[in-house]
This record gives C-alpha cells, structure tokens and sequence, in this order.
C-alpha cells in the first residue's frame, strides 16, 4: 500500500456550497453576489436590508428617547441608572415594533429563498465550469 493512496484529496468547494453558504451566514443576496448575479442578488438583500434599517430606526429612537429621559433626571438631581430597565426597554422596542411584526416573515423568507437561489445559481454554474474542462 503507498503512502499517495493514503493522503486526502484537498477538493475545492463546489461554488453552489460557497453560495448557499455565503447567504445562509453573511446575508441574504451574498452568494449570489460571489456569483456575479448582481440583480438576482438585490432581490433578496433589499427587502432585507430596508426591514433591519427600519428596526434600527425604531431602536435608535427608543435609545435617544431613554437618553433624553435620563439627562431630564440628572438635571434634577435624579441617578436612577438601571441597566435592566434600559435593556428591558430596548429589547420590547425591537419585538414591539410593527417592523419586526409584519416584518420578519419577510425577512426569514428573503433568506431562505436567498439560500436556495444561490444553491441553484452555483449549481448551474458548477455544471457550466465542467462542462467548459471536458472540453
């Protein structure tokens, strides 16, 4: 037995695997952005990215609302700086929000969608990669 037929082959990920792999962790569109499909990609990571802006709208005006009330008390002379609190009041703010309601069913969807759609692309252009090596 020679020591070749022991060595693992070190074979490249399929482009489908990085796809599907770039936006299931990075973000909706990703793999398909690594695939140079730069409209199909936008399909998926607008609609994404308009739905987390609108929640960091909605959190970032929860944030100012609870600095400005913070610096009312401390102008009175009041420190009541609970940390729970100010975490209990940013977090409802997220999940209260009508963003977040209507919002993350589309959300899910762009990604799962976004997920499979890369799949498929790299799928297609793996299949286009060997076909142009056996040629």
């Amino acid at each position: 037995m020679s020591v070749a037929a022991n060595k693992p082959v070190n074979k490249p990920m399929s482009y489908a695997a990085r796809a599907a792999i770039a936006s299931a962790f990075i973000f909706p569109g990703a793999g398909l952005f690594l695939l140079k499909q730069y409209v199909r990609g936008c399909i998926f990571a607008l609609p994404a990215t308009i739905i987390i802006a609108m929640m960091f709208k909605n959190l970032f005006s929860t944030a100012i609302a609870i600095n400005e009330q913070l610096q009312r008390e401390a102008e009175r002379g009041i420190f009541s700086f609970d940390v729970m609190a100010i975490f209990h009041q940013l977090h409802s703010s997220i999940f209260a929000s009508p963003y977040w309601h209507d919002g993350k069913w589309l959300l899910l969807a762009s990604w799962l969608l976004s997920i499979v759609s890369s799949y498929f692309v790299g799928k297609k252009f793996d299949q286009q990669q060997l076909a142009a090596g056996d040629n």
